[in-house]
């Protein structure tokens, strides 16, 4: 017995004196609910406070880690969030990645924010129940943004967090201050495809303006084929991605005569934008605006790609080639193309800088009123979609047009 006592006696914390004492009822409670399993969490919490660039001036003038005034400073800050930790229900996710996309808003305000946006499949685990596969859907703001500095495109992670709205059609998951990280694991998630129609219903785009989104989650899928994709720059210099895409109600001799827009025209992501080629077949999660006078467009949240077409590479020449002769000249530049249209739309998007160049090229592809295609609809469309935007677009756009939403 005396030999017990005497290890758990031994038994230290890893925190300064005076923040242990003050920050130990607060593990306790946390250990209580299920949040931490021991103090590592928090410990792990003070260090990477004390370590944090932003305060070291401020530490230092109050005489540095090894003073009890700055080790007062730094427990007060670990507590402020370590309340709001206790405050929140946690959940652990298990995540398979389908996006992840990284940008600063804000730059031309003069008030830049970095983010990290990450879409995905997630299952839930309350407490030791699994709950059903779901779609999730992750903005992490500010010095949160580091978090997914390593996390990447398909692959499987596990992480602490907190959620709402566990009912909803697609989770929007929070990080815990200081408590999430993206740890890759080995877990067998559903087929994403499959997911996602069981999520969503699949809209014919003929129909989409009739009903738009009305918030920045109010999605919409479609199963469409990719007419263009390619990667523009923004007045402010930011790349951002553009797909034009149709379906089998826009692909009908009623909407050739009647006159109606044939395609849907969509901002994305540069990484969306350059994985799929011309004929893609892709299932796209979007949501839709009506622009005023230039009518429906959207902006891809993600796009899962259902038959892949891969996107044309630039050849690069070699001082070894051989030179040509009348038979590689024909074997190379004799080609059937029954798309003119759209061939012309392609080299006119290679051509320009400009998203407003660029809609005006894509008119020929199909209808008169894509020909007058709006100047300042990328613009909207680029516009930062607040805290839970997913395209990269022109930071000179000052004001948010979701607004209204909000």
């Amino acid at each position: 017995m005396a030999s017990n006592k005497k290890s758990n006696a031994a038994k230290k914390s890893n925190l300064p004196p005076v923040a242990a004492a003050r920050l130990k009822p607060f593990i306790e409670r946390g250990i209580a609910n299920g949040i931490f399993t021991d103090d590592s969490a928090v410990v792990s919490m003070f260090k990477a406070k004390a370590q944090d660039p932003t305060l070291k001036e401020t530490l230092q003038s109050l005489g540095g880690l090894k003073s009890e005034v700055g080790q007062a400073f730094l427990t007060d800050i670990v507590l402020t969030d370590l309340t709001a930790i206790l405050r929140q229900k946690r959940y652990t996710a298990h995540m398979k990645v389908w996006e992840v996309s990284h940008s600063t808003i804000g730059a031309a305000s003069g008030n830049p924010r970095p983010v990290c946006n990450i879409f995905g499949q997630v299952v839930v685990e309350d407490g030791d129940e699994e709950l059903e596969p779901a779609l999730f859907s992750m903005s992490l703001w500010d010095n949160d943004a580091a978090i997914g500095d390593d996390v990447e495109r398909d692959g499987v992670y596990i992480a602490s967090v907190s959620c709402k709205a566990l009912n909803a059609s697609t989770l929007d998951l929070k990080p815990l201050a200081g408590l999430t990280q993206f740890k890759a694991e080995e877990y067998e998630h559903e087929d994403s495809v499959e997911l996602l129609k069981d999520t969503y219903e699949v809209v014919p785009i003929a129909e989409l303006g009739d009903d738009v989104s009305r918030g920045r989650t109010d999605y919409r899928l479609v199963e469409a084929t990719v007419s263009f994709s390619g990667v523009q720059n923004s007045k402010s210099g930011n790349q951002f991605g553009k797909m034009l895409l149709k379906d089998e109600s826009t692909m009908t001799l009623d909407a050739i005569e009647s006159g109606e827009n044939l395609l849907l025209n969509a901002l994305c992501s540069t990484d969306i934008a350059t994985r799929y080629g011309k004929y893609s077949k892709v299932l796209a999660l979007v949501t839709t605006k009506i622009q005023g006078e230039w009518g429906l467009s959207a902006n891809i949240a993600v796009a899962l790609g259902v038959i892949v077409v891969a996107p044309p590479v630039a050849e690069t020449s070699s001082a070894t080639e051989k030179e040509d002769d009348a038979s590689s000249y024909f074997s190379k530049a004799i080609s059937l193309d029954d798309d003119d249209d759209d061939d012309d739309e392609s080299s006119n998007e290679a051509s320009e800088d400009t998203p407003e160049a660029t809609e005006s090229s894509e008119g020929d592809d199909d209808t008169p009123e894509a020909e007058e295609a709006p100047e300042e609809a990328p613009k909207a469309s680029e516009s930062k979609e607040g805290e839970e935007g997913w395209v990269e677009g022109d930071d000179d756009d000052s004001e948010d047009e979701w607004g209204d939403w909000e």
